[in-house]
């Protein structure tokens, strides 16, 4: 008993620092966020208790709703889109051919590069005047584009840096496609079973984990994306492509109500939780683990 409660102290001795660190930066100020949620909060003057007004407010605040309205575009479109692009980008860099791992690497090094210099990257190729894509389009006679000042191309172009930036859950993609047994393929390749029925009934359920592994990460970071839109146009035109993080920047740094900005907060926290949930909760109806069915494929 005596070397048991020694063996605990050490562990605990050793996690303290976490521990406190965790109390400190996480659970304090996420708990004083809250408080502050229900306040008329300017960060300069002492906090107003004003109850339910700021969650109130949120539905009657039209570019909140529209920031909202952008980031669920970005979630309910832009990662199924983005997460079948990694899938099919890792299956194409899964054949083995010569020079293959020349392009793995190739597709993979954009992930390295840092979000700001990624748009700037896209400024350059989609600027407005003088932009790589408008000099294109110009020298066969199409007439240049407004990428960025217009509603209709400002959100897709942002999923397409999400696109390029797939390196490294492809590489995820590409790990779990190595690790489906090879025998699977053989046995229906005997049984005269396409390419194409090949990848709906044994590789997709095989690497189903990884699919549930990237679309909770690609919803999380879908949720919360602002430097795209911060950077690109910042939000605009006419906050076509702000998103909901840019807006609760904006309510908390540049009109100063951090109470109102805190809400957004929270409100943004139960939503990704619950839509966590029940992804998760529903992965069992999907998602295949071969641990679950006893080694049965």
């Amino acid at each position: 008993m005596t070397s048991r409660w020694k063996e605990e102290g050490t562990f605990l001795l050793f996690i303290l620092p976490w521990i406190v660190g965790f109390l400190v930066f996480f659970v304090g100020p996420a708990a004083l966020s809250m408080i502050y949620s229900f306040a008329d909060y300017n960060s300069v003057t002492p906090p107003q208790w004003i109850g339910f007004d700021n969650y109130r407010d949120l539905f009657k605040d039209q570019i909140y709703l529209k920031s909202f309205g952008n980031t669920l575009y970005f979630v309910f479109i832009a990662v199924p889109v983005t997460v079948m692009f990694q899938i099919l980008i890792s299956v194409v860099l899964n054949v083995e051919i010569k020079g293959i791992r020349f392009f793995r690497t190739i597709y993979y090094l954009p992930y390295l590069v840092p979000p700001v210099a990624t748009v700037i990257i896209w400024l350059l190729l989609f600027g407005t005047d003088g932009g790589f894509v408008n000099q294109l389009l110009e020298a066969v006679g199409i007439p240049k584009v407004d990428w960025f000042g217009s509603e209709g191309w400002s959100k897709p172009l942002i999923v397409t840096i999400g696109i390029w930036s797939s390196g490294g859950p492809v590489l995820i993609f590409l790990a779990a496609l190595k690790g489906v047994p090879a025998q699977l393929y053989e046995a229906a390749r005997i049984d005269g079973a396409s390419r194409v029925r090949q990848f709906f009934t044994i590789t997709l359920p095989m690497i189903s984990p990884t699919i549930l592994f990237s679309l909770v990460l690609q919803m999380i970071y879908y949720f919360q994306m602002f430097t795209e839109s911060r950077l690109l146009n910042n939000g605009g035109p006419d906050y076509s492509s702000s998103t909901y993080m840019l807006n609760t920047y904006n309510t908390a740094f540049r009109d100063m109500k951090f109470g109102y900005a805190m809400a957004q907060s929270w409100i943004l926290f139960v939503i990704i939780l619950i839509l966590t949930w029940i992804v998760m909760k529903t992965s069992n109806r999907w998602v295949y683990y071969e641990s679950d069915k006893g080694g049965d494929a």
